[in-house]
């Protein structure tokens, strides 16, 4: 088979509240621990800002921390909030999180998505592309260069040095997310991957990835799809799918309800008149990898095959479950038998 990375991006909130967060940032050391131990190749965060569940709002210092804990996993985010971000401080940033990780930085940025996080830091929800076109410029060129001019469509610097620079040469890899024609013509131009959603299915990644590689071929880059999926493995598909189907839907109703299921991706959305309708047999075609080992292995042999994808980003929790120690328990499991398929 073929040979195919995978990362672990792990919850970063505590449901409902967000009273105990230590333990959250605890656990999640713990997973990626697990996930190094049994041949995981990386541990990434995501961020979001204003959540009631205490949601991390700094991926970069969770992975830092991460970091600190393991010895060859690539740490980093999947994705980080460009928009959000000074460039410079971002560069500074991402350049430090590589040198304490002694070049294991994997940066993964998208364009957000979410009003509460933008509005929190004044972003005008039109100038996202832009802001993030210029972030992902400049990055790539502080990390390689010194007295950088740099003139974009928003940010204007001079003689710019941002120091330290990374260990990895010429520097970390930048993963863009992206669900629009507009963002996947911007993860082929600029970016060293395109990092897919965690909602679409397999044919929409088709689509997408279409837009992505020709606009790759264009600008003479190397396409590279990595996907993030809901993820659960269990000794049979049976008791997977009893652990996880439950914590997996709660998730996917919030995405549901705030619009992130597109009628034009999933035409059978259009006929949903309440989120109760919204069930796991409608959305589960196509979109999520639960099951026994053997079915985990078929699954991803299928997505790889059909959409050339080499790198998968598995979610094993979710806010409402299942708990840590099943989590480790699972990610345990894929990684004694899923992954060995593939290496």
């Amino acid at each position: 088979m073929a040979r195919i990375q995978f990362g672990i991006f792990p919850i970063t909130e505590d449901w409902p509240d967000g009273r105990d967060m230590a333990r959250v940032y605890n656990e999640i050391v713990a997973e990626a621990k697990m996930a190094e131990s049994v041949g995981f190749d990386s541990c990434l965060i995501t961020e979001h800002h204003q959540q009631a569940d205490g949601y991390f709002p700094n991926p970069l210092m969770v992975s830092a921390g991460v970091a600190r804990e393991t010895t060859t996993l690539k740490v980093g985010s999947c994705v980080a909030l460009a928009p959000l971000y000074n460039p410079i401080r971002l560069t500074e940033d991402t350049a430090l999180l590589d040198v304490i990780s002694n070049g294991r930085l994997i940066l993964g940025l998208g364009a957000s998505y979410v009003s509460e996080d933008l509005a929190a830091f004044g972003v005008d929800v039109s100038q996202r592309g832009a802001l993030m076109e210029d972030t992902v410029r400049f990055l790539q060129e502080a990390w390689t260069q010194d007295n950088l001019d740099f003139d974009g469509e928003v940010f204007h610097f001079q003689n710019m040095r941002v120091t330290p620079k990374p260990v990895q040469q010429p520097r970390p890899p930048v993963w863009l997310g992206a669900w629009t024609p507009q963002g996947l013509r911007r993860a082929g131009r600029l970016g060293d991957a395109w990092v897919t959603d965690v909602i679409n299915t397999l044919p929409t990644f088709q689509m997408f990835g279409e837009i992505y590689r020709k606009s790759a071929a264009k600008n003479g880059n190397r396409p590279r799809v990595a996907v993030l999926r809901e993820c659960w493995v269990a000794p049979s598909t049976e008791q997977a799918l009893e652990e996880y189907t439950e914590h997996l839907m709660m998730s996917h109703k919030f995405y549901f309800e705030a619009g992130g299921y597109s009628p034009l991706a999933d035409p059978w959305v259009a006929d949903i008149k309440s989120v109760d309708e919204f069930t796991f047999d409608k959305v589960a075609p196509d979109r999520f990898i639960i099951g026994s080992p053997e079915h985990c292995i078929s699954e991803i042999e299928r997505w790889h095959t059909e959409l050339d994808s080499d790198y998968f980003v598995m979610r094993f929790r979710h806010p409402t479950g299942p708990t840590h120690e099943k989590a480790l328990a699972s990610i345990k499991l894929f990684g004694e038998k899923v992954i060995p398929a593939f290496a």
